[in-house]
């Protein structure tokens, strides 16, 4: 997209939100949602009673996917773990629109973490339910995205010294207003944010895979690496930690697949949010979503480059214009599944 068409995207998405949120303010709010109470420990939850549904399927839905996240996130790590100069031909660059490339392996080990600590919430889950003492875990699942967004932002690795100072008044803010809001506040400001994150990962994604495919093998890109290096066209090497296969960009798109079963997950819970079915749809999508992440990993480590040529992941442009329309187009599909749940609910 070009500049001019950027700021026109930007005018129309700007447009659009303050439609959406003057729709807020002219609402006819007269949702009286009950709020349960966890059964082990007494405290109050983040949704209505489920009379009749507190069966083993949603917990073994959730012990399913920590299952699948703790082996999946391991394995990812460990995956990580080769030694980049004497197997070089495994390492996969990303590079910015300036040019500049990274090893992939700190992008790789963030989903690993991603699916670990994902894991986690999910205990957590099962200890406490979802509410304001689950919050204080949850939060570092969406603290991972932020991360992961930055990281992707700065070329694929965190660069700058005032990134500890965002992501603290990230987990400061985000867990102030949970704890200090009153239902039904307090869930709907977590999952506001957590949609923000989702959708901004989602997006960020699938522009990844889109200026992958079509500028892999671009001579530009070519001439960033070392491609008089003498390379055997048959060459063979036994691998410690597995077999090889021929890298291809397509692969790329197994984030965009993870990132929006992700979303379809939450969206369809935040809309149902009275529904029991919507929680256990939205726990089954984790036990796709981050095996999928892991692949994705798998893949990236254990694939080679056609000779002379070396691998190679193209990131999206993040200059100031499209870093905007990225944010305020999150912004608006966050609010506008609360205004779509909101209005669910008062219909019903």
């Amino acid at each position: 997209m070009s500049r001019v068409g950027t700021i026109i995207a930007i005018i129309a998405v700007s447009v659009s939100l303050v439609i959406l949120l003057l729709s807020y303010a002219g609402a006819k709010v007269d949702v009286d949602i009950p709020q349960d109470n966890n059964t082990r420990t007494g405290y109050p939850v983040w949704h209505p009673p489920f009379p009749g549904h507190y069966g083993q399927d949603q917990y073994a839905t959730i012990f399913a996917s920590i299952i699948l996240m703790g082996i999946g996130g391991y394995y990812a790590y460990k995956w990580t773990l080769f030694d980049t100069k004497t197997d070089e031909e495994l390492v996969t660059y990303l590079v910015d629109n300036a040019f500049n490339k990274t090893t992939s392996i700190y992008f790789d080990q963030l989903l690993a973490a991603y699916s670990l600590i994902t894991g986690l919430t999910g205990i957590a889950y099962l200890a406490f339910d979802l509410g304001k003492m689950w919050s204080t875990v949850g939060v570092f699942h969406n603290g991972l995205e932020f991360v992961i967004l930055v990281a992707l932002h700065q070329g694929g690795r965190i660069v700058s010294n005032k990134f500890l100072a965002w992501i603290i008044l990230y987990f400061v803010s985000t867990l102030g207003f949970s704890i200090f809001l009153d239902w039904p506040y307090d869930t709907v400001w977590f999952k506001m944010q957590g949609l923000c994150q989702d959708f901004a990962l989602a997006i960020t994604f699938t522009r990844i895979y889109f200026d992958t495919r079509n500028g892999y093998g671009d001579e530009t890109h070519q001439r960033l690496f070392d491609v008089e290096r003498p390379r055997e066209q048959n060459h063979v090497k036994e691998y410690t930690f597995g077999s090889v296969s021929r890298f291809t960009p397509n692969f790329v798109l197994l984030l965009v697949l993870a990132s929006y079963t992700h979303i379809l997950g939450n969206v369809y819970a935040t809309i149902l949010y009275t529904k029991y079915y919507s929680y256990l749809v939205l726990s089954f999508t984790y036990c796709i979503t981050f095996p999928i992440y892991c692949y994705f990993v798998y893949l990236d480590t254990h694939s080679i480059a056609t000779p002379p040529s070396q691998k190679y992941i193209i990131l999206p442009d993040t200059s100031k214009p499209k870093v905007v329309l990225v944010t305020l187009s999150v912004l608006f599909l966050s609010l506008l599944c609360t205004r779509i749940s909101l209005y669910y609910q008062s219909d019903n």
